[in-house]
């Protein structure tokens, strides 16, 4: 009998959710496929046709989650009416709400894909090809609407803005403040920052530079945990904004 395309997509996520739970529970090296399609009530076999392979779990599950963030922020009633940074914090926002009921899945998981240096900074993969769209988008509206002016190499911002997110997420798994407010305010200040700085025209004559040094600075900025705040309201300072 055919599977209709839906079937699968149901399969896929309910292995998806069995391998997540196993995952907090025993751990990724201790959980077997075996053990993930039991839970997922399908056969042994049945788990190779969508998951070759155990990694391919941790990736494809947030291709998923990027995909659902995507889906939902799209339904946000006059989304085209929100100016650039809104539609950024509310991108950044809904993703972490994605991700708040697996957050320790999470952490595993980046942990595994970060330190594999195949995975890090393949532009291929599907969680950065739907991340891309979508900033490509919100970048595109943005440049139409004449929000920011035009700059030359602009395929470089949407993937400074995948390496951000990223970045976002791990400064999130390690915020232990109450209900995350810290992690609320590294985006709005840091976004407060990268509009103006956007707008102010500066990107036109540094952009090249700060592709090179955007994705090591970055992760060092936001791994440096709560300290991050006051390096970001010390740079806006200097830029003249008000933070």
């Amino acid at each position: 009998m055919k599977i209709s395309k839906e079937q699968k997509e149901l399969t896929k996520r309910r292995i998806l959710r069995a391998a997540v739970e196993l995952m907090e529970e025993k751990g990724y090296k201790n959980t077997s496929m075996r053990q993930i399609a039991r839970k997922a009530e399908i056969g042994d076999a049945t788990i190779y046709k969508y998951f070759p392979v155990k990694e391919k779990i941790l990736l494809d599950y947030f291709d998923l989650k990027t995909q659902d963030v995507v889906a939902e922020v799209q339904q946000v009633e006059d989304l085209s009416e929100f100016s650039l940074q809104e539609k950024l914090q509310l991108f950044l926002e809904t993703y972490l709400q994605q991700l708040l009921a697996d957050r320790e899945f999470v952490q595993q998981s980046l942990e595994m894909i970060f330190h594999s240096p195949q995975f890090l900074f393949q532009k291929t993969l599907p969680i950065k090809k739907e991340l891309l769209r979508a900033y490509e988008e919100f970048l595109h509206d943005a440049l139409e609407s004449e929000e920011i002016p035009n700059f030359p190499l602009q395929g470089v911002l949407p993937e400074l803005m995948v390496e951000y997110t990223f970045a976002i997420i791990f400064y999130w798994l390690r915020d232990e403040s109450e209900e995350f407010a810290d992690t609320t305010q590294v985006i709005d200040v840091s976004l407060d920052l990268g509009i103006t700085f956007l707008k102010s025209g500066v990107i036109n004559k540094g952009l090249d530079l700060m592709g090179v040094l955007f994705k090591g600075q970055m992760f060092r900025l936001l791994g440096g945990s709560m300290g991050t705040l006051k390096k970001l309201q010390t740079i806006g300072g200097l830029m003249g904004g008000k933070w």
